[in-house]
């Protein structure tokens, strides 16, 4: 976006003392400042306004992602080797997929686990 910096900064003092007193849009040196000002504030304002909305964006993408973070975890992926039986050695080894939470127990434990 192209604009003069100064331009829109007239601009912005004359909303200030419109702000601070309406009388102030009497005064025909200010309606030529706004009239001659008004493209190159809206563009400034239109910029101004589109890095807020891009810090939002931002924050909400960050908090969403933090949000799915907690409700999707990547699995755990292993790959065993081949056994040596022949369909193994023509496909590969097996694949074994589990959630990272998952802590599978032996036999042994289970029997331990049952007792207490």
């Amino acid at each position: 976006m192209k604009y003069n910096v100064w331009n829109a900064v007239a601009y912005e003092v004359t909303n200030i003392l419109i702000e601070f007193d309406a009388r102030w849009l009497n005064h025909w040196w200010i309606r030529a400042i706004r009239k001659n000002c008004l493209l190159d504030w809206v563009e400034w304002k239109t910029e101004q306004t589109i890095k807020k909305v891009d810090k939002q964006v931002e924050a909400i993408q960050k908090s969403m992602k933090e949000a799915d973070d907690k409700l999707y975890v990547k699995p755990i992926i292993r790959e065993h080797a081949p056994d040596g039986s022949k369909a193994q050695d023509l496909l590969g080894g097996t694949i074994q997929i589990s959630a990272p939470w998952y802590k599978p127990t032996t036999p042994s434990q289970n029997t331990n686990h049952e007792h207490q």
